[in-house]
């Protein structure tokens, strides 16, 4: 049985280093298909909580937000604290938190208590992202860190939408309107699998160099089967590096795109359901929207990975943003048919979401940083994407009541203003340039001393 990876381990033996190198980043990853799975079930959920307590359009808004809430405020303290403390010890923590939470929110007995129960899994799933995210950009090769630290979370994360859409259509014959609560308890399975399997995991190599730990961070690079970095640059954690030079523009820069694009995008996934029910199809018919849109976002995601690190990222960023706000016209002109216009549009909107800005925004918000605040730079930009989501699925109810579909359009000028911010961030074509090197892109190219 392979063994936890640390100083007491001068020596991997090859079958640890066998299971390392396999395992590693798809288990690391593996805590997206959770946060995709949670996040993504309160969507799901709602249409049976609803009927279940009565609850209000503005209770509705509370319910979804809580857990988007309590992930802002996990994504600031636990992103700092695994810069501090390492990435592996607080992938650790956070599943502990996250399996006694998801069991308590399927006995919670009143709606406080729910609100209750999804902020502190809200505060799990913070405490793994930025944690996580930074570990897989920290051991991704150049060649393919858009796919690893981008492409490789998302599927994962849209696994996890789509088996929480799945289990509704299946449990929902059976159960009623209790179904949410076996929605919220199964979560519990595949984290507590996922905690078992993560103690055999390395802690990340660069995380290692910046403490100085050079022959543990070389066994590691040696067992995941990676060359070091040619460039080793030796930093000082201080906060004020996030504000100095022009660490501030990528700082705001990725803050904001990540952001906005997670508040029009949450059109398409965790506000998908109330959008689409709207439109009067009824409950089944609503989660098969669902599970259009997350399908095709788990095929444009594959597609993405393709060309994620051969082409000019920037760009790609640019025309699929626009893209989406084209997509978001359509979803506002057509949805109150509920036809097969509305069922295009909606597809093109998803799709164009994961192909580009869903998965650039977790790329570049990791390279923007140095290694000794990498999970604190991650944590405030996904941070800030958690509130704008909590913003738009605590609106939702009551502009759809208000305004109906229309108010997909809204959401989509989200987009647009995305696409300015890239076009405007010279720095923001990074493929193709070592990790160290990514904070001096300011125009296509790094710059050197």
């Amino acid at each position: 049985m392979p063994t936890a990876l640390g100083q007491d381990h001068p020596a991997i033996s090859p079958r640890r280093a066998r299971f390392v190198r396999n395992w590693t980043t798809r288990l690391v990853a593996f805590g997206e298909f959770i946060d995709g799975y949670d996040l993504l079930v309160i969507g799901a959920a709602m249409l049976f909580i609803k009927p279940s307590f009565h609850l209000t359009a503005t209770q509705v808004g509370l319910v979804t937000a809580a857990s988007f809430v309590g992930a802002a405020l996990g994504l600031l303290v636990f992103g700092d604290l695994s810069d501090r403390f390492g990435r592996r010890v607080i992938f650790m923590i956070n599943l502990v938190f996250f399996v006694v939470a998801s069991i308590a929110a399927a006995f919670v007995q009143d709606v406080w208590q729910l609100v209750a129960a999804r902020f502190v899994l809200g505060v799990a799933v913070g405490m793994d992202i930025p944690t996580s995210h930074a570990f897989l950009t920290e051991v991704a090769p150049t060649a393919r860190r858009g796919r690893v630290a981008g492409s490789l979370p998302n599927l994962m994360w849209l696994g996890g939408a789509i088996t929480s859409v799945l289990l509704a259509l299946a449990l929902a014959p059976v159960f009623g309107n209790d179904t949410w609560r076996w929605l919220f308890g199964v979560a519990a399975v595949p984290a507590a699998a996922v905690l078992v399997a993560r103690q055999f995991l390395p802690e990340s190599p660069r995380w290692l160099r910046a403490q100085g730990r050079e022959d543990e961070a070389l066994r590691v690079y040696q067992a995941l089967g990676l060359e070091p970095p040619k460039q080793q640059y030796v930093e000082k954690r201080d906060y004020r590096a996030l504000l100095s030079g022009g660490a501030w523009k990528r700082l705001v820069t990725v803050t904001a795109f990540f952001a906005l694009q997670a508040f029009g995008g949450a059109v398409a996934t965790v506000a998908g359901p109330l959008i689409i029910d709207i439109t009067g199809v009824g409950a089944s018919n609503t989660l098969y929207f669902s599970l259009l849109a997350f399908v095709m976002g788990l095929i444009a995601v594959a597609l993405g990975a393709l060309v994620i690190d051969r082409i000019n990222r920037r760009w790609l960023g640019v025309w699929t943003c626009v893209g989406v706000f084209a997509a978001g016209v359509g979803v506002a002109l057509t949805g109150e048919r509920a036809g097969i216009g509305l069922v295009v549009c909606w597809a093109w909107y998803a799709t164009l979401t994961w192909f580009g800005p869903g998965v650039l925004s977790w790329v570049w918000s990791t390279e923007a940083f140095p290694t000794a605040l990498r999970g604190l730079g991650s944590g405030i930009a996904q941070s800030a994407t958690r509130l704008a989501i909590a913003l738009n699925v605590f609106l939702v109810p009551t502009l759809l009541n208000e305004h109906g579909i229309k108010v997909v359009a809204w959401y989509a000028c989200a987009f647009l203003v995305s696409a300015l911010i890239v076009a405007v961030s010279p720095w923001l074509a990074t493929t193709g340039v070592e990790l160290e090197e990514t904070s001096t892109v300011e125009s296509g190219s790094p710059t050197r001393a």
